[in-house]
């Protein structure tokens, strides 16, 4: 009698985690992160069909997914935290922002005036 439940496709998955485990497991680790992250502005918005939540959730888990390694890698010459550390926060943060992304750019671009009227006045207040 054959068995119920075959383990030849168990013995795949196994091998095939063991060799691409250590590939794989900071994209994973970025995409769950990002999704649990964008969970939040998909908890807090009223959208009105499934389908938009869904792009919502693909929108802002994507835009985290890009975005993390290049901020990570950032964050580590910066402040000298590794990245594959900063991966997993990084992609919360990014995916929870969700469509808040208007008032980051607006503080970066009040910094840069700042900055700018700084240089221009020669340092003087």
């Amino acid at each position: 009698m054959a068995e119920p439940s075959t383990s030849a496709g168990v013995s795949l998955t196994v091998i095939f985690v063991a060799l691409l485990g250590p590939m794989a497991g900071p994209y994973a680790l970025i995409a769950f992160a990002a999704l649990a992250g964008a969970m939040w502005p998909l908890s807090a918005s009223t959208t009105a069909t499934r389908l938009a939540g869904a792009w919502l959730l693909l929108r802002c888990t994507s835009m985290a997914i890009v975005l993390t390694a290049f901020l990570a890698s950032g964050i580590e010459r910066v402040w000298a935290i590794p990245a594959n550390e900063a991966l997993a926060p990084v992609a919360l943060i990014i995916g929870a922002l969700g469509n808040g992304w208007r008032p980051v750019f607006e503080a970066i671009g009040i910094a840069i005036k700042t900055l700018v009227g700084r240089a221009a006045s020669g340092g003087r207040q």
